[in-house]
């Protein structure tokens, strides 16, 4: 049988073709994702500020509501993005008098940002975020003086040297300073320090006090952001931090961390998370797509050598000796495609990680490693998803029983058998599973595990794709009449006594349009939706947000409210907090949690569905969101236990649950619980209420007054607020492209092989039609029409496909159906299928006709 596979390969090079380039492309997308996936699981991030410690005492941010460690999992994205507790002050004398340390200095971290000569604030290379210090916490990093001198009076500040040169700013300077606690103030540069590298700390800035005055500006009640240690010389680093832990005791409150990187969150952490699910997500889709089709290939492939493989079991070949023909020839295949892909593939890995840090989605610091586990990886899935590719197509080609070969072969279009109609049932039962629980879910995941029912649904689609197509061949009649008149008739009887055949060739439609048209419909409907529903929401006549800041002080507020045209003032600020959920897989979940001021139901409307807000404008209750209730299984009245960002723990009763969540929150807590037990709290926005008989233009001139006072404040009305976010949606869309591309690749290579197939068999049918007096023409026009049958099947099946999966996903989170895309996307993707329909299957035609005689 392998000398036999080895034959077929040879004499039928056109018949595999297609299938060995989709393996190929497969592998080799398969290879770059492994070669970035190992890449950036070994990667590190910056040199972090805490470089020059030896270990760094900071807080548990994995300690659940029952004291244990529920350190996080292998994919779980948002967890280590949660910021660290504060820990003790006290800590700091019982960490000196353990043996073993020579240093021990605790770390103040708090807002501060300063204002370049332009007056607006400055911002680091990455991000927005910008820390005030104590000068001694320059020694972990370590920054040293540049020019200048250190801080010695209490208004007196010294600036990081990559801030300095973004902002002119120089030793001497004269410069204004805000924080959380203080407002703003006004501050002498003493000097400019810089760390030893480049590229430490390039996603903060810098600002250094005397200790005193960081003392006063920092978040009160005594407790540190961390604690540097550092080691006597020739000190064993794992012994002495044995020893800190006895003397902070080992409670999941505190921990000592080796790894000084661990101990703060850099822009490079989240990037190489945003690494790993964009490659984790391209690598499962090529494996998905290539089984997809390649299944689609293999069995066009056997359906086309069904005489071929009839003949076979006439002259005593066993049900065992075809499978294994057919499973040694996919082998080849995969190896064939795994020879060139792999190579190709690891080679590829730089060029695409370089790209991906050009788009912002990897970080400067991703250097890419080829090792063998990757590469022998990607080799053995090619491998594998090649066999499974083929196991059904093989299974059936087996069956043939000898007295039944050559019928068999000439009926190859009967009925669906019934263990391929029971599979498509079962696919259709999981995809209807998909959709009902997305649905009673609702909200962003509830949308998510909807969208789950693209792949089920497509599955299925593809193993009924006969019984599907039959009905909707009769629908291409009329347009086949109109525009090939004389050969119409024939494309059609072609076309509906050969469903099998149109189906295959119209399954790499289905997936063409059926994915890329939900993904991208998806993700721009719910940002559509969330823009209505953040204009809807806002019943305040402005908004103040952060500009170039990671937040506002809160004396923007008070500032706002103090406006002689403003009637109310409401701000909102968000943090981490743990709180308790009634679900298997954990005690208590991180959350993210919105502060609110009492005033908040007067600037937006919270379209309450359950409850009151009583609760949480008296700071007794909390509010949360409908789906986020459903997840975590609180009702109204249930007592909710927190961990607040400072380790307070405090319990509070569910108040209201409403919907419309999306872009905003999932979770409210009353301001006066949450914004004091947040170290160095950030105002997010400003809801700004007009006093009855103020002029809008008087508003917007003292508002435009206090955005002067207060440059990282900048205004918005209702039609701003609907608009947020326009920018990023590109960064948010651009994937769906990305993988409409990598879908569009594969489905081009098993179209054209499906066709190009189809076509030549038909060698012999095409000289009879030229013996009975047809032209080459009427023949072109005979497979263009039998061409767009496919096209309009693929497109029609793909389409409903989409609309499915849309309007489950809409309805689970909107209530409605209400989608929102590009139009022209959809014009292009059917446009692009039916030229490629087309085109399959009229260049190789067109070709035989060329090479034949009349």
């Amino acid at each position: 049988m392998l000398r036999l596979a080895f034959q077929t390969l040879r004499t039928r090079r056109a018949l595999f073709a297609g299938s060995l380039a989709a393996v190929t492309l497969a592998l080799m997308l398969l290879t770059a994702s492994g070669v970035l996936l190992d890449s950036a699981l070994r990667g590190e991030g910056e040199a972090n500020r805490f470089d020059a410690a030896s270990l760094v005492v900071t807080g548990d941010r994995d300690e659940g509501l029952d004291g244990k460690d529920h350190s996080p999992g292998f994919g779980d994205v948002e967890a280590p993005l949660v910021p660290r507790p504060p820990v003790d002050g006290d800590l700091v004398e019982r960490v000196e008098k353990v043996d073993g340390v020579r240093d021990v200095i605790p770390d103040l971290a708090f807002s501060a940002q300063v204002v370049a000569d332009d007056g607006r604030p400055v911002t680091p290379e990455l991000g927005e975020r910008s820390l005030g210090h104590a000068w001694q916490s320059a020694r972990v990093t370590p920054y040293q003086l540049r020019d200048g001198s250190p801080p010695k009076g209490s208004r007196d500040v010294v600036v990081d040297a990559a801030a300095a040169a973004r902002g002119r700013i120089h030793v001497g300077d004269r410069v204004k300073v805000f924080t959380a606690v203080e407002g703003h103030g006004t501050y002498r540069v003493s000097g400019i320090a810089g760390p030893p590298g480049t590229g430490l700390t390039k996603d903060q800035v810098a600002l250094f006090f005397t200790a005193a005055t960081a003392a006063q500006l920092a978040p009160p009640g005594g407790d540190v952001h961390a604690v540097a240690v550092t080691t006597a010389p020739g000190e064993d680093l794992e012994a002495v931090a044995s020893r800190v832990r006895d003397a902070v005791g080992h409670g999941p409150g505190v921990r000592v961390l080796t790894d000084t990187a661990r101990a703060e969150i850099s822009a490079s952490d989240v990037l190489f998370l945003d690494t790993l699910v964009f490659v984790v997500s391209m690598g499962s889709l090529a494996v998905f797509v290539a089984l997809f089709v390649m299944a689609s290939g293999f069995a066009f492939a056997v359906l086309q050598r069904h005489r071929e493989i009839a003949l076979l079991r006439v002259i005593g070949a066993t049900p065992r000796q075809v499978k294994r023909m057919l499973g040694w020839e996919t082998l080849c295949v995969a190896v064939l495609g795994a020879a060139v892909a792999v190579p190709v593939g690891a080679a590829l890995a730089r060029p695409l990680a370089r790209g991906l840090v050009g788009l912002g989605i990897a970080p400067d610091e991703l250097t890419v490693r080829i090792t063998w586990l990757p590469l022998a990886g990607a080799a053995a899935v090619g491998i594998l998803i090649t066999r499974l590719a083929v196991v059904s197509a093989a299974r059936r080609a087996a069956r043939v029983r000898p007295d039944e070969a050559l019928r068999e072969a000439e009926l190859a279009d009967r009925g669906l058998p019934l263990s391929r109609l029971l599979t498509g049932l079962a696919f259709l039962l999981f995809t209807g599973c998909f959709l009902f629980f997305g649905i009673a879910m609702g909200g962003v995941q509830g949308a998510g595990l909807a969208f789950g029912g693209v792949l089920t649904l497509l599955i299925a689609s593809a193993v009924l794709g006969p019984a599907l197509v039959r009905p909707l061949v009769p629908l291409a009649g009329a347009l086949l009449r109109v525009v090939f008149r004389r050969t119409g008739h024939l494309a059609l009887a072609n076309s509906a006594t050969a469903p099998r055949r149109v189906a295959a060739a119209a399954v790499p439609l289905i997936l063409m349009i059926g994915f890329p048209v939900s993904a991208l419909f998806m993700q721009t409907s719910q940002q559509s939706t969330a823009k209505e529903w953040a204009a809807d929401r806002l019943v305040a006549d402005h908004v103040l947000v952060p500009r170039d800041a990671t937040g506002l002080p809160p004396a923007v507020a008070r500032d706002a409210a103090r406006l002689p045209g403003v009637a109310s003032v409401s701000a909102t600020s968000s943090a981490w907090v743990r709180v308790s959920v009634r679900t298997d897989e954990a005690e208590s979940v991180n959350a993210r949690a919105l502060a609110a001021d009492p005033k908040l139901p007067e600037a937006l409307r919270l379209h309450v569905r359950e409850g009151g807000l009583t609760g949480l404008v008296s700071g007794s209750a909390v509010a949360v969101s409908q789906e986020q209730a459903k997840e975590y299984g609180w009702r109204v009245g249930d007592r909710v236990r927190l961990r607040l960002p400072d380790g307070t723990r405090t319990t509070l009763r569910v108040g209201a649950r409403y919907d419309r969540s999306l872009g905003f929150a999932d979770l409210i807590v009353p301001s006066r619980v949450l914004r004091a037990h947040t170290p160095d709290p950030l105002l997010d926005a400003v809801y700004v209420k007009r006093a009855p008989g103020t002029r809008q233009a008087a508003l917007d001139e003292e508002l435009a007054g206090l955005t002067r006072t207060w440059p990282m404040a900048g205004t918005a009305d209702r039609d701003q607020v609907r608009d947020a976010g326009t920018e990023d949606a590109a960064s948010q869309t651009w994937p769906a492209y990305v993988f409409s591309a990598l879908i569009a690749a594969f489905t081009a290579l098993a179209l054209a092989n499906t066709l190009v197939m189809a076509t030549l068999v038909r060698a012999g049918e095409f000289a009879v039609l030229r013996l009975a007096g047809a032209t080459r023409r009427d023949v072109l026009a005979l497979v263009a029409g039998e061409s767009s049958v496919v096209a309009a099947c693929g497109l029609l099946l793909g389409g409903g496909v989409a609309a499915v999966v849309l309007a489950a996903t809409s309805v689970a989170l909107s209530g409605g159906v209400d989608l929102a895309g590009p139009p022209l996307f959809l014009v292009g993707a059917g446009a692009g299928a039916v030229l490629l329909t087309l085109l399959a299957a009229l260049i190789p035609a067109s070709r035989l006709l060329r090479d034949r005689t009349p």
